[in-house]
């Protein structure tokens, strides 16, 4: 047996169908098209990315080779000739070990805070710099007790590296010094910057490039100490230097605080505006590219805050950011492609390895991932909420991109009337597999989201989704027809100067004003009647007009008190049976074209010598609302008052008092206006 309540939910529902069995649409066809790396990147990703061509593809995947080393940072990776992986740690100054076949140890526990930078040599003797107490140990093969090679008034060595002739070259901080350790290990200033660190380092033909924080700024060292200035990027710090392909060298630099050894003093960080009212710094990263020529050029701009690590891995640049943890490829046109995405927050160190592997190292927290060559099994991109202003039709769904053989692109859709979508939202359509268009099957609703799913079943194969179109129509919606204003004279936007000649002729037009207001945005056409207070039957004035005013001449009406009517159709946008159309009647209003009428003008001489000038004014439709005066040939008329001091009706007693004037006779002209702008003047001797 039906209970009442089931009874009532299935006759909600079939009132519901019928009341969009046979819509009102609206003729045009409205399009949601999203195609770049703006739009698309404004939804959800999920084991996908986006390209700066605005490619959806899914992402690499990452093998974590270490997942937790007690350590917050893993600052630094290096490689020796067996293929052995070292990492250097903070804030407990490791050295930790990973063997080719995936073995995990601790290396070395040196007293320091952090091991900031690695260099191995060809002996496989391993060099660590330090923080705080800027050293730089010697640590043989074997793994033997390590010797300091370094020592000097530093706090940080934050970079090593070798020339071709086996020096090691230590960048320093915070007295911003490159250090030459020979073969031998003697130890000399090689380069006294002016600079608080030398933070990046970088032999590359016959030059040692030292990068700094402080002014951002590119030195160049030749064999022989000669020092030049390539470059001054701005940023504070230069924070990575790699050799490219024809002599080519690229500077990743930031412009805020990267991460920092445990016991760096804090600066203060960006935001709040500066004591001098400076705006706060933003938080952008760049990549120059400097050629043999050194011509120094912008190559790329981080979307996330900090670059904090880079390579080169054949002609990309792979990039490691921060705080976000992704991972990018940058070609040598700047375009770019996020590889993926770590779950610690900072990648401090890449590294590409004799077998050809990526590995990344992160912090917050330290841990060690190999980006694969695979790419994961499935990812989906779930767009924003789509907004159609109103409750729509949906249409085809057509989409553009390549499905390889064994990867497949597919899209679902879901709507409903809330901008997030919530539990009342329709739930996901089954998934649409036609990209040259598949019917949305979404109920009608103002709000639509589609969700893409891309899949492989070959790792090394991905689908790319570049366009998504979305075809939808409005539901016709009534249009709205508000402020019927009659004026009297032309519509206020062309009235002109006030001077006499538009005055006198202002009060024979009439004019209508009104708003309207279509939601679909469908053109309308509007047609005008009137009909006096009294009749029936309306008379078309105008009709079709496309500009929400009309001006007419009253005098072509006799007087009375009227009515307008205003008709607006969105005829134009819709078909005949589906447009619709509204009325708007104004309040009523007087035509009076009858002038007021003067009396006689009267004059009384008072013994105090003062003139009393008096005139009745009537008028049997419109109330008085202005009187002036002028006396003989004066230049400016001026106001004349009723004996109650209001003009407000239909018959006024103007009245005046002035001093006599001398001489055997004058003369006053009296004018005056009723509130439908008639006009009358008179004038009178005394």
């Amino acid at each position: 047996m039906v209970t009442f309540h089931q009874f009532f939910r299935i006759f909600i529902v079939v009132l519901f169908t019928l009341s969009i069995t046979s819509p009102l649409l609206a003729v045009k066809t409205a399009t949601w098209t999203q195609q770049n790396h703006q739009n698309l990147s404004s939804g959800t990703l999920e084991s996908v990315v986006i390209s700066s061509k605005g490619e959806v593809m899914l992402t690499h995947k990452l093998k974590k080779i270490v997942d937790e080393t007690e350590e917050l940072y893993i600052w630094c990776l290096a490689e020796d000739s067996l293929g052995n992986i070292y990492a250097g740690t903070g804030n407990k100054g490791k050295i930790y070990k990973v063997t080719p076949d995936g073995q995990f140890s601790l290396f070395y526990n040196s007293p320091e805070v952090s091991i900031l930078s690695l260099a191995i040599d060809t002996q496989n003797n391993i060099y660590a710099g330090t923080a705080p107490s800027g050293l730089v140990y010697k640590i043989p093969a074997g793994g033997n007790t390590p010797k300091t090679i370094l020592n000097a008034d530093e706090n940080y060595v934050w970079s090593l590296t070798f020339d071709k002739s086996g020096n090691l070259y230590a960048a320093t901080g915070t007295n911003g010094k490159l250090y030459k350790i020979t073969p031998n290990e003697k130890v000399d200033i090689f380069f006294d910057s002016d600079e608080t660190n030398l933070t990046s380092l970088l032999f590359h033909n016959d030059n040692i490039y030292a990068g700094s924080d402080g002014k951002g700024t590119i030195f160049r060292i030749d064999m022989n100490g000669s020092v030049s200035v390539i470059h001054q990027t701005g940023q504070k710090e230069v924070r990575t230097l790699v050799a490219g392909a024809n002599g080519n060298v690229f500077a990743g630099t930031v412009t805020t605080q990267p991460p920092q050894p445990g016991q760096d003093k804090p600066r203060r960080p960006s935001g709040p505006p500066t004591p001098d009212g400076r705006p706060p710094e933003q938080k952008k990263s760049f990549i120059y590219r400097i050629t043999s020529d050194n011509v120094v050029s912008r190559l790329w701009m981080s979307p996330d805050p900090l670059v904090l690590s880079m390579i080169i891995d054949e002609e990309h640049l792979v990039v490691g950011t921060g705080d976000s943890g992704k991972v990018y490829q940058v070609d040598m046109n700047g375009d770019f492609v996020s590889l993926a995405k770590c779950e610690a927050g900072q990648i401090i160190a890449i590294h590409k390895a004799r077998s050809g592997k990526l590995i990344l190292a992160t912090g917050n927290t330290g841990k060690i991932f190999e980006l694969a060559d695979e790419y994961e099994a499935t990812g989906t991109l779930l767009s924003v909420p789509h907004d159609t202003k109103s409750v729509s039709q949906w249409g085809k769904i057509h989409w553009e991109g390549s499905s390889p053989e064994g990867t497949t692109i597919t899209l679902a859709t879901r709507s409903g009337n809330t901008d997030k979508p919530d539990n009342t939202w329709s739930g996901w359509s089954e998934e649409l597999s036609i990209p040259e268009g598949s019917q949305i099957a979404s109920p009608p609703a103002r709000f639509l989201q589609w969700r893409s799913t891309l899949s492989t079943s070959v790792a090394t194969l991905v689908p790319i989704l570049k366009k998504v179109r979305v075809a939808s129509v409005h539901f016709n919606i009534t249009p709205d027809i508000n402020n019927l204003k009659i004026n009297i004279g032309p519509p206020p936007k062309e009235r002109q100067n006030n001077n006499k000649q538009n005055s006198v002729q202002n009060h024979k037009i009439r004019s209508a004003t009104w708003k309207a207001i279509d939601r679909n945005g469908d053109k309308l056409l509007f047609n005008i009647y009137y009909k006096e207070i009294n009749e029936k039957n309306w008379k078309l004035i105008k009709e079709e007009l496309t500009s929400p005013n009309y001006t007419w001449d009253s005098t072509s009406m006799p007087n009375g008190r009227y009515e307008l009517k205003v008709e607006a159709t969105d005829k134009l946008s819709n078909i005949a049976n589906e447009a619709i159309s509204i009325e708007k009647i104004s309040a009523p209003f007087d035509i009076d074209n009858t002038q007021p009428v003067l009396a006689e003008v009267k004059s009384n001489l008072t013994e105090n010598n003062i003139l009393q000038i008096s005139c009745v004014v009537t008028d049997e439709l419109s109330p008085i609302n202005s009187a002036s005066y002028k006396i003989d040939s004066a230049e400016h008329w001026q106001a004349m008052f009723s004996e109650d001091g209001i003009l407000d009706s239909h018959k006024e007693v103007l009245f005046l008092e002035t001093k006599n004037r001398e001489g055997e006779e004058h003369t006053i002209t009296i004018m005056v206006t009723d509130a439908s702008g008639n006009r009358s003047v008179t004038r009178g001797r005394f």
